[in-house]
């Protein structure tokens, strides 16, 4: 029996389960533990891994690159139309919707972890860069960083709705095509070459380098 074929490559798979649980720790250290200190170090780590995956979006695999799932608005709609029809999609990678949804998460996330970096409880917390721009300002940015938080949860609870739609309607398991990196319905004949699908570690870890040179330049500004 021929074994599924590769289609999502290792560091895109950390990425995904490692942002998954940051966003979790994000949410338990502000509202749980009400430690802003704690939680100020998670977002860094968050806005640390966002760019990596915009860096990855342009060397990673070839189903990681922006290249790859970013299509015309038009083909995210026609996918979503495809999906009341009785056939399973077949995209090797992200569908045109799906590549949307990513961008926007990646949006909206980068947006959080951004503006908490120039928040303040005005007790005993200050962000890095609170003190990089006034007050007011300071304070628009932490209504928007309210605000986001809750746009952020209702795109991810729709992101959860739409696996377990594919789930349920379509007989296709999400999930673990990103624990495994194969997609089992798919045929290997029909993708393309192994070598694009999964790139050499030493570019993950140059990205990965970069985002904290990046990330370490952005706070030595306070």
């Amino acid at each position: 029996m021929n074994k599924a074929p590769l289609v999502w490559d290792l560091p895109t798979r950390i990425f995904h389960w490692a942002l998954a649980l940051l966003i979790f720790l994000a949410w338990f250290t502000a509202e749980v533990q009400e430690n802003l200190e704690r939680h100020a170090l998670v977002g860094q780590t968050i806005l640390t891994l966002v760019i990596f995956r915009i860096l990855w979006g342009f060397v990673g695999g070839r189903h990681a690159r922006f290249t790859d799932f970013i299509k015309h608005p038009r083909a995210a709609f026609a996918h979503l139309a495809e999906l009341r029809g009785p056939g399973q999609p077949h995209d090797a990678g992200h569908n045109a919707a799906g590549g949307w949804m990513v961008v926007l998460l990646l949006g909206l996330i980068g947006l959080q972890a951004s503006t908490g970096l120039f928040v303040s409880d005005g007790i005993l917390f200050d962000a890095p860069l609170y003190s990089t721009v006034s007050s007011g300002t300071s304070e628009l940015l932490r209504r928007v960083h309210g605000l986001n938080f809750n746009i952020l949860l209702g795109v991810i609870v729709l992101h959860v709705l739409a696996v377990a739609v594919y789930l349920v309607w379509k007989r296709q398991n999400l999930v673990s095509p990103m624990v495994t990196g194969r997609k089992k319905w798919l045929d290997e004949a029909s993708l393309t070459p192994l070598a694009d699908r999964t790139p050499a570690l030493w570019r993950a870890l140059l990205c990965a380098a970069l985002a904290v040179g990046i990330v370490r330049g952005i706070l030595a500004l306070g």
